[in-house]
């Protein structure tokens, strides 16, 4: 009896984080106070000075991008891009951002026209 209902249970908790995943799959990812503030300005479509391909997690020749490297960018700039010290960009700060251009470039597979914006009050915080 016990196992039944365990069983079942089990089967709406798992029903349940499947929906709310797929709901969250429709909805722009909201963009974090730290990337409006710090990336945006650069990395924005169409008047970007760096590569907006990092949306979709790609270099600008399309090869993908790991994560690691967009952590040694920011911390260390490359070409055009300053480095950003620990008092600008904190850890959790830079996981924010990383988390975000995942999300972002996840979406963008479904909805290839989506351009990333902030919302209506700004980047969010967390």
């Amino acid at each position: 009896m016990k196992m039944g209902i365990l069983s079942i249970l089990a089967t709406m908790l798992f029903s349940a984080l499947l929906f709310c995943s797929g709901a969250q799959a429709n909805e722009p990812p909201n963009m974090p106070y730290v990337f409006e503030a710090n990336c945006f300005l650069c990395h924005r479509e169409p008047e970007q000075t760096g590569p907006s391909s990092i949306f979709d997690m790609r270099s600008k020749t399309g090869n993908p991008l790991h994560e690691q490297y967009i952590r040694n960018n920011v911390r260390f700039g490359i070409s055009a891009m300053p480095a950003f010290r620990i008092s600008e960009v904190s850890p959790k700060a830079l996981d924010d951002i990383v988390n975000y251009l995942k999300t972002v470039a996840t979406y963008r597979k479904e909805h290839p026209d989506y351009k990333p914006m902030p919302g209506p009050e700004g980047g969010i915080e967390k």
